[in-house]
């Protein structure tokens, strides 16, 4: 309390000098116009505005933290192994990827949208960890076709 903050005045319609004259919660909450003499409830300038950056909501907190916890979780891959995996390969066809068929360790697939990948590992039934050049991805395998059950 005592100090001089800027703030916009209402009855200036002003961005002027004022003195804090109330705390509330550790914030400023009155203030006293020093060109008017008006006392009002602290209104932030402009500057101040426009300096911070909101924090995120507890909802957007929560999904932040958990986009973050699957970013880090995702199996990585280095363009050495990616290299390597080809040069094992040698000229063998790859097949194309296709959710319904089963793959196996080792094989090789080509996927329309990654490029050229090598399943690394049989996650289960219906999961596959492939490596591609610059991910690693989880693909779907052994998906039912639509329309069966």
């Amino acid at each position: 309390m005592g100090d001089e903050t800027d703030s916009i005045c209402p009855r200036c319609d002003d961005e002027t000098i004022h003195r804090v004259v109330a705390m509330k919660d550790k914030k400023i909450h009155l203030v006293i116009c020093r060109r008017c003499n008006s006392q009002h409830r602290y209104r932030p300038s402009l500057a101040t505005i426009t300096k911070k950056v909101p924090l995120p909501s507890e909802r957007q907190a929560k999904v932040l933290k958990k986009v973050g916890s699957v970013r880090t979780s995702r199996p990585q891959v280095s363009l050495n192994e990616w290299q390597a995996l080809k040069e094992i390969a040698g000229d063998k066809e790859p097949l194309p990827y296709d959710p319904t068929a089963s793959y196996r360790e080792k094989q090789i697939v080509s996927h329309r949208i990654f490029g050229l990948g090598f399943v690394r590992k049989v996650i289960d039934k219906s999961k596959i960890e492939v490596v591609f050049e610059h991910e690693v991805k989880i693909l779907a395998m052994s998906r039912p076709k639509a329309g069966q059950k």
